[in-house]
């Protein structure tokens, strides 16, 4: 009997551990403008501008079509997240010899998303004081 107890009491604990994560309609603060841009065939750029931003808040990363980027301060109230399609700027080697071409950069892979998303909406991850959010914007 005790021990279903303590089994209960740890399953509790561990459950509560996690922290909050949850998906907010109405963030603290307004997305006002979010696009999406090329970058020379190396990815895209996402950008958003935000108004009335609380001081409290930290925006963490971005998710987009099952890729994570980490939100970059660009301007006052603008922020980005570069998606690259590999992991360096380096050119691809082609050659029959496959050890010159164990060099070349590493495409990145996709990652599981936390919430659902359609093919225009991105996924913001921020924070406010300890608690972390996530809120759903779309993209033009």
């Amino acid at each position: 009997m005790k021990f279903k107890w303590a089994y209960l009491i740890l399953v509790v604990l561990f459950a509560s551990c996690g922290g909050s994560s949850d998906l907010v309609s109405n963030p603290p603060f307004k997305i006002v403008e979010a696009n999406k841009k090329e970058m020379d065939k190396k990815g895209y750029s996402i950008s958003f501008n935000t108004s009335a931003l609380p001081r409290d808040i930290a925006f963490k990363s971005l998710y987009f079509g099952k890729r994570k980027a980490q939100v970059l301060w660009d301007d006052e109230n603008t922020y980005y997240a570069d998606f690259p399609l590999y992991t360096s700027d380096g050119e691809k080697v082609l050659s029959a010899d496959m050890s010159e071409e164990s060099n070349n950069p590493l495409p990145i892979m996709p990652v599981e998303v936390p919430h659902p998303l359609k093919e225009n909406e991105a996924l913001l991850h921020y924070s406010e004081g300890e608690e972390t959010y996530y809120t759903i914007f779309e993209v033009q």
